[in-house]
């Protein structure tokens, strides 16, 4: 290491990193020039990195000088090389990695042909995986004890019970059909037709508000119980229906609901009906459903309501219960028939008479709900077709068995299988068939060991020979573990039948024809596991919920608006693959991806329906980005108030894969208003802040957090402080401004989004190393610095989409390597 750059370190920066402070952990008097040993060669490369971004040493100190900085980054970066170069890889250790739950599931589901009802996947069997590194494909993370492996036993024999069947079907497809017409002439609705929001009319029933429900009039054929699923698995459900729009052109919107033993009333489907009153058409939906569902109900969700609060009537069922409670019951008779006299019928509502020309609103003819099912593809399902190609009745089973395995256990496997592999499952083939079990019944053994074995449950990678000399080992993985890293990156599961077949050939060895192969795997509609499992771990979107704002201070939010903020992020990110857009629009962008809900939540109009869509934004909209998304804020609240300091590490751990560290043990938290005290959240940070302790941490921290309190706990736009006590007129203003900590000030949300885009190479170094954990399974080592300053500018150089940042990782060297 040159001695002036140490020099020139110990000057500027040991005065927070030394034996006294040591910020963040590092000291640097304690440095050394070996960058072969990982956890000195991590602090360099740390150092480099902020020193590069200006952040080293902070804003208010000295500067360091332009050549130290650019000595210093050439330094690091050739010793890396040169580290990587020397470090002995020539072992011949192999590295496992056990399938996580959710690639468990996929890759069943490819293998088998097979479709999983409710609770019956493997994700509704198998416990949640361990995480490392923000994601739950990392090795250390994945154990694999005795405990699991009951597990996954349990798990392989339901697939197996499932995935080969004997005779037909318990319970056959039967087809359900409810008329609203029978309920409405039956005596069990006639408390509900009293109301005004409801009425039978000629083939059916008329529906302005409120609810009505199936009345046990439909269920599967010889079951008691009132419920249309007799067993879990996948049902039809047809509504027949009509409509009348409002005098303002809106159409009603209608919710399919059915009851649970919970006491939870669970959506089948939501939609628009817009069908003429009188050609009604129908509205269907084909989902899992369970065994446990009750009975089904119709509710218009934007219905008029008809009534009016009725405190009249309240108070004279208030007086005449008081009376009663004293045996005064001719007082108590006197009340009761003074109410009904005025006219008081009701305890708590009456009609309004401003709305009694019911043809201004909008209404729902209903005809009939239907529902079909359980559905079957075919009978015996493909799974079963599948595996028994050749028909259920051998001549010779075991011939027919070995057969069968000699077809499964390469793809099961994802590799070429051996003569004595092949032996040792068609020998507990074998034993079942010789203790009595039937051809079926061998199978299913058979088939619960090939999903038992560590060849299916772990994800091998073993170096190749070289030259044919078993003595001498490269670090190549082959053809065939190159296909399953490509798989389980891009689909979460198997190689397909193409990826096997170029594996066979030896093409996968050619990074040109891996990079076609991206191509085609991102335009198949498995890539949207991808999007489900990557983005939504590194954008965070599980833990949006954590927190239910306070229904009395967000009157607005409701559970439309909760599952729209946490599909939002998912659904910007698909379309920004799909459509190769620039990774940059994560920190910024001109266009939003909404539904209805989240549009009418941020003021733009327009836009119907539950489908998600690209929507350009209005000029001066704070929309746009990761940032202008409503569940990063909800996320980073409590449900009363906002949490600038969760704000802040959730952009600095997503954008900029740069988490800070743990508060020290004394620092406490940053507390709520307490009865009587009207502080901003920003007033309280700086009270905080005088705590010695909390101010360097806060210094890099609060910027990130107060740029975002323009949006308050369920991400809706303010100006003045809401939340908490603040009520009334003269709300304090929010003040967003500050200064990041490579010394950039910004007095505006729109301003920081423009100096976190003068910061694009360090979002595009954050992604891609996000991107290598995830593809990997493992944290990142020194050793592949180079790799990742190669991917950041291949991307950049290509668009900087994220088809480029993946085929760049996929290309590389160490992608074959191990």
């Amino acid at each position: 290491m040159p001695q002036d750059i140490f020099l020139a370190l110990q000057t500027h920066c040991q005065q927070c990193h030394g034996p006294d402070t040591a910020e963040a952990d590092l000291r640097i008097d304690q440095l050394n020039a070996d960058l072969v040993d990982r956890e000195n060669a991590a602090h360099w490369i740390e150092i480099r990195n902020a020193i590069n971004r200006g952040e080293m040493p902070p804003d208010g100190e000295t500067p360091l000088p332009v050549d130290v900085i650019s000595q210093t980054s050439r330094w690091v970066t050739q010793s890396l090389r040169d580290a990587t170069r020397a470090e002995h890889r020539s072992d011949t250790q192999v590295q496992l990695r056990r399938l996580n739950r959710h690639e468990y599931t996929n890759t069943v589901a490819d293998l088998l042909s097979m479709k999983f009802p409710t609770g019956e996947s493997p994700l509704d069997a198998l416990p949640p995986d361990g995480t490392a590194e923000g994601f739950d494909k990392v090795g250390s993370a994945l154990m694999l004890d005795p405990s699991l492996m009951t597990h996954y036993y349990e798990v392989a024999r339901r697939i197996a019970d499932r995935a080969i069947v004997d005779g037909p079907p318990e319970y056959p497809t039967e087809i359900m059909r409810m008329e609203f017409e029978d309920i409405a002439e039956s005596t069990a609705i006639g408390y509900l037709v009293s109301r005004l929001g409801m009425e039978p009319v000629p083939g059916g029933l008329r529906l302005i508000e409120g609810r009505t429900r199936s009345f046990g009039l439909l269920r599967y054929p010889g079951r008691k119980d009132q419920n249309v699923a007799p067993v879990n698995g996948f049902y039809r459900f047809t509504l027949r229906a009509g409509a009348r729009p409002d005098e303002d052109g809106q159409w009603p919107r209608v919710r399919l609901t059915q009851s649970h033993p919970d006491d939870t009333m669970r959506t089948i489907m939501e939609v628009d009906v817009t069908a003429p009153w009188d050609h009604p058409a129908e509205y269907s939906v084909t989902i899992p459903r369970d065994s446990l569902g009750k009975e089904l109900s119709v509710e218009v969700l934007n219905g008029t309501n008809l009534y009016m609060g009725q405190r009249p009537g309240e108070d004279f069922r208030r007086a005449i219960n008081e009376v009663g409670r004293t045996d005064n019951f001719t007082e108590s008779l006197r009340l009761t028939g003074r109410k009904i006299a005025e006219g008081w019928g009701g305890d708590r509502s009456t009609p309004d008479p401003e709305k009694r020309d019911l043809t201004r609103f909008k209404q729902v003819y209903l005809d009939y709900l239907e529902v079909e099912g359980p559905l079957y593809d075919q009978w015996p399902p493909q799974s079963h077709t599948t595996l028994l190609f050749q028909g259920d009745d051998p001549t010779d089973p075991m011939a027919y068995a070995r057969q069968i395995f000699r077809r499964l256990l390469p793809r099961a496997w994802r590799r070429p299988v051996g003569e004595r592999e092949f032996d040792s499952i068609l020998g507990v083939v074998q034993v079942e068939l010789d203790n009595g079990g039937s051809f079926h019944q061998a199978i299913r053994v058979g088939l619960i060991a090939t999903l038992m074995s560590p060849n299916f449950l772990y994800l091998t990678e073993i170096s190749q020979p070289l030259d044919d000399d078993t003595s001498v080992q490269t670090n190549t993985i082959d053809d065939h573990q190159i296909a399953s890293r490509m798989s389980y990156l891009l689909w979460n599961s198997m190689p397909d039948g193409s990826l096997f077949r170029a594996a066979d050939a030896g093409q996968l060895s050619d990074a040109t024809h891996r990079a076609a192969q991206v191509d085609r795997m991102l335009g198949d509609p498995k890539a949207d596991r991808f999007v489900n499992s990557f983005a939504r771990q590194w954008l965070q979107t599980d833990e949006f919920l954590s927190f239910v704002p306070d229904r009395n201070l967000y009157p607005d939010y409701d559970e439309p608006l909760s599952k729209a903020v946490v599909q939002e992020p998912l659904e910007f990110f698909r379309h920004v693959l799909r459509e190769d857009l620039s990774v940059l629009n994560f920190i910024d962008s001109d266009f939003v991806v909404v539904n209805d809900r989240l549009a009418q939540h941020y003021g733009i109009a327009n836009v119907s329906g539950e489908q998600f869509r690209k929507v350009s934004l209005p000029p001066h909209s704070p929309r746009g980005g990761l940032l202008g998304m409503a569940g990063v804020h909800q996320k980073g609240s409590d449900g009363i108030r906002t949490k600038p300091v969760s704000r802040a590490v959730y952009v600095r751990e997503v954008l900029f894969n740069n988490p800070p560290d743990p508060p020290p043990p004394n620092a406490g938290e940053v507390e709520p208003n307490i009865r009587g005290q009207y502080l901003t959240v920003r007033e309280r940070l700086m009270q905080h802040k005088q705590i010695e302790a909390c101010a360097s941490c806060h210094r890099s921290l609060d910027p990130y957090g107060l740029a975002l309190e323009n949006f308050n706990v369920i991400g809706a736009w303010r100006d003045q402080q809401d939340g908490e006590n603040f009520r009334g007129r003269n709300l304090p203003p929010i003040d967003p401004s500050g200064r990041l900590p490579n010394g950039q000030e910004f007095s505006s949300f729109q301003e920081f989004r423009d100096r976190l885009l003068l910061q694009g190479d360090r979002f595009r170094r954050a992604l891609a190393e996000k991107t290598f954990i995830y593809t990997f399974g493992r944290p990142i080592a020194p050793a592949d610095d180079a790799m990742l300053a190669q991917v950041v500018t291949e991307m950049k150089n290509n668009g900087d989409t994220l088809r480029a940042l993946i085929k760049s990782i996929v290309t590389s060297k160490a992608f074959v390597t191990r």
